[in-house]
């Protein structure tokens, strides 16, 4: 991903609402911030902190292997996706280094393959899995396309032609709770995404827009209204949050040390967080604020940093 460049995605927006130090770490520091010493091996994108966000990543990776072998043809038995989901899942825990009982990691396993094949009947896939006749397409969420002078990483998961027009899908293989409106904005910005891309039409008329969401122990799908005013919410959502970004990135340019960036929002993200060492939350974020507080009075950050989503 070439984040030298201003670029949107789902991952950085969340970590941004999240926590603007966390995201400074994470992002801004690939565009050559002069972040701490202590901080410098703390970049790239933030790697799976939880047995959850392990499997929630085994079952994506799995899902794009399984969707390419459907494409040339090829259809995967149960006990296929089982080797390929405990493979995943058994690399994925030894690199980030997380111990799970086998017992256990068995019984998540399978519940995984449960759940990636019970994709195969939703209504919005069936078609492709019972072999009836489809033009269709499948994408890479790490793939960009240029939007206002951006990188936009928005890409549905698959693109079925049908009736004359494009239905763009996304998967979530877990659904946040907060913001569901935001949430909508962003599966939008698919649309856009392939507005910009080569070999779909060029209006918007010409989508529509799915998003299958796993809740509870099934696969829900909802339809969203493609219309220009979603639309343009959505692009104004992904521009303004670029607008945080380059707020925050100026404000860790402006404080290397990095101590008056906010905070995060909540103690559960600290709990899970890659950057907490070192961070002055890592002894209890209601603490941390407080003394940033009291450190600000005294010495204000100037006015051109700040901004009012950030301050």
């Amino acid at each position: 991903m070439n984040t030298l460049s201003p670029h949107w995605s789902q991952t950085s927006s969340r970590l941004m609402s999240a926590c603007p130090r966390a995201w400074a770490l994470t992002y801004a520091s690939r565009q050559e911030i002069p972040l701490p010493r202590k901080d410098r091996t703390a970049r790239g994108s933030q790697p799976p902190r939880t047995v959850d966000e392990v499997m929630v990543r085994a079952m994506r990776a799995a899902w794009q292997q399984k969707i390419a072998d459907l494409y040339d043809r090829k259809v995967w038995t149960t006990a296929y996706a089982k080797r390929t989901l405990s493979r995943l899942v058994c690399d994925m825990l030894e690199e980030q280094r997380l111990t799970l009982p086998d017992l256990l990691r068995e019984q998540k396993i399978a519940l995984a393959v449960r759940q990636l094949n019970q994709l195969e009947h939703v209504r919005a896939l069936r078609p492709l899995f019972n072999g009836e006749p489809r033009r269709w397409a499948f994408f890479d969420r790490r793939d960009p396309v240029s939007l206002n002078g951006l990188d936009l990483y928005a890409a549905p998961d698959l693109a079925v032609f049908h009736q004359n027009r494009w239905t763009l899908i996304r998967l979530q293989f877990r659904t946040p709770h907060a913001n569901p409106m935001g949430q909508q904005l962003e599966h939008l910005l698919a649309v856009l995404w392939a507005l910009q891309q080569t070999g779909f039409p060029e209006d918007p008329g010409s989508f529509r827009m799915k998003v299958v969401a796993w809740r509870g122990s099934r696969w829900h799908e909802h339809h969203l209204e493609v219309t220009p005013q979603s639309l343009h919410q959505a692009r104004s959502l992904a521009l303004h949050d670029v607008q945080e970004m380059n707020w925050l990135t100026r404000w860790a340019h402006a404080d290397p040390s990095l101590s008056t960036l906010p905070l995060a929002a909540h103690h559960r993200t600290c709990e899970r967080c890659v950057h907490r060492k070192g961070c002055p939350a890592e002894t209890g974020l209601a603490k941390a604020k407080r003394i940033q507080e009291h450190l600000l009075r005294q010495e204000p950050h100037k006015a051109p940093t700040k901004s009012a989503r950030t301050e």
